[in-house]
């Protein structure tokens, strides 16, 4: 791996990644992990740390190609648009991670990606999921394409033109549920204040949820 100054893109884990790792003990064992919509790869970047076999798939190859400079040739990074449905993989993976990924998706392209991964969790495979609630400031600014689904126009987050998805708390855990088969699941609420292209942008509201495949 690389120095922290030499890292290409963000440098740090998502916050309740790290949260996760810890408390659900995923330092003390190594296994095989995926994460969908993997960018440059600083998420990964922590189970690497932890001797984990690395899988990343995103959109952006270019992010691809930075996630292979940051943390080498050991891991597997394939370009995929999930939208279209999954690439293929193998194996069985003991953790799965999607930190920011669900909300890119149509409701219906998210149970389809979901539901093609059950077979390649390991039993009890850890499975990380954040995504945007129904009441983050984004919510209904662009037009409606499907319920709680929106082409954004909100060129102060880099997402104009962009299809975004909002969950309620019941509707992604029973999406999880139906998919994988969630159980011993945990649910945070977050919500935080953020500066994005020099502006300061309140009212971000996420939901985290891990738990266990089935």
């Amino acid at each position: 791996m690389r120095t922290l100054a030499d890292i290409r893109g963000l440098k740090f884990p998502d916050e309740f990644v790290v949260r996760h790792f810890f408390k659900r003990g995923l330092a003390a064992r190594t296994g095989r992990v995926l994460e969908l919509g993997s960018g440059t790869g600083n998420n990964l970047s922590l189970y690497a740390q932890y001797g984990w076999n690395l899988t990343g798939l995103d959109y952006d190859q270019s992010a691809l190609d930075d996630a292979r400079w940051n943390l080498g040739e050991g891991a597997t990074f394939i370009q995929a648009d999930l939208a279209k449905g999954l690439p293929a993989l193998s194996g069985k993976f003991d953790a799965l991670i999607v930190p920011n990924l669900l909300c890119y998706l149509t409701l219906a392209q998210a149970k389809a990606v979901l539901t093609g991964l059950k077979p390649y969790l390991a039993s009890g495979c850890e499975v990380f999921v954040r995504t945007r609630l129904i009441d983050d400031y984004r919510y209904g600014r662009g037009e409606m394409e499907e319920p709680d689904g929106f082409r954004l126009a909100t060129p102060e987050t880099g997402e104009a033109g962009l299809f975004n998805l909002f969950y309620t708390q019941a509707g992604l855990v029973g999406l999880l549920a139906e998919t994988v088969g969630l159980t011993a699941r945990e649910e945070f609420a977050v919500r935080f204040d953020n500066v994005q292209a020099g502006r300061r942008v309140p009212g971000n509201s996420d939901l985290v949820v891990w738990g266990l495949a089935s």
